[in-house]
């Protein structure tokens, strides 16, 4: 029985699409792109980097006020929401948003009245808390290692809260001026982190690190009756945050 040419020639094609691709393996499809959420959080140790700031109030009046150098505790928390994809057979790369708070960094410090140390009269204390939003990267290495090392980093802008600055007397005869009122500040921000992560199920996975943080300028407002310059203000305020993570990967 004569075969059709048509069909021999069909046949005959599709024997040699199956021999090329029998030769050069199976078709590559590309690595998918996972949705990533991150819930993240632990303590921080909080350091300005003010100095001595020495400043007129009112035309006749002048204060010294120095800066406590030493670290306070708060707590610190992210949420990331993000896309993680595939750069090469051991390393992946996360992108996406991260959204950030804390609770109080406290500040404190001596104030000279008219900028004289030897009248060291007073003392003040106040709080800064902080936000951001910013864009965030990490990059994971997969070295079939028991956990992941990571490294990251952010770049954003940040809302920082200078607030509830009281002055406290040495003396008990001493009467203290005006506080400085609270204020808002917005700032650059940026953070950089490194840290390990393992893998719990196909879709968990959990995480410890370290982070830096430089939340930025921050500042308080005038006090009542002050009619020059601002309140108190920092160039910078960093943390140092043990971070604990628990991301879902999907």
């Amino acid at each position: 029985m004569k075969m059709n040419k048509a069909a021999f020639a069909t046949l005959t094609a599709c024997l040699s699409t199956a021999t090329f691709a029998g030769t050069m393996g199976p078709i590559a499809t590309p690595d998918p792109w996972l949705g990533v959420i991150t819930l993240s959080g632990g303590p921080a140790w909080a350091s300005g980097s003010g100095k001595s700031q020495t400043f007129l109030l009112q035309p006749d009046l002048q204060k010294t006020y120095t800066s406590n150098s030493d670290s306070r505790t708060l707590a610190s928390g992210e949420l990331f929401l993000g896309v993680q994809h595939a750069l090469s057979p051991t390393l992946s790369g996360q992108i996406g948003v991260a959204i950030a708070g804390s609770t109080n960094a406290k500040l404190s410090g001596d104030i000279w009245e008219d900028s004289d140390p030897d009248f060291n009269n007073f003392y003040y204390n106040y709080k800064v808390n902080h936000a951001h939003i910013a864009v965030k990267g990490k990059l994971l290495g997969d070295f079939n290692q028991f956990v992941q090392p990571y490294v990251s980093g952010s770049l954003g802008v940040g809302f920082n809260r200078a607030h509830d600055f009281t002055i406290t007397p040495r003396l008990f005869e001493e009467i203290p001026a005006p506080a400085f009122t609270d204020n808002r500040t917005t700032a650059f921000t940026y953070t950089l982190g490194i840290g390990v992560q393992k893998a719990l199920t196909t879709n968990w996975q959990a995480g410890i690190g370290y982070e830096f943080a430089n939340w930025g300028k921050s500042q308080l407002g005038r006090a009542p009756g002050q009619t020059l310059n601002s309140g108190l203000y920092l160039g910078h305020l960093y943390t140092n945050q043990l971070q604990f993570s628990l991301s879902y990967v999907a």
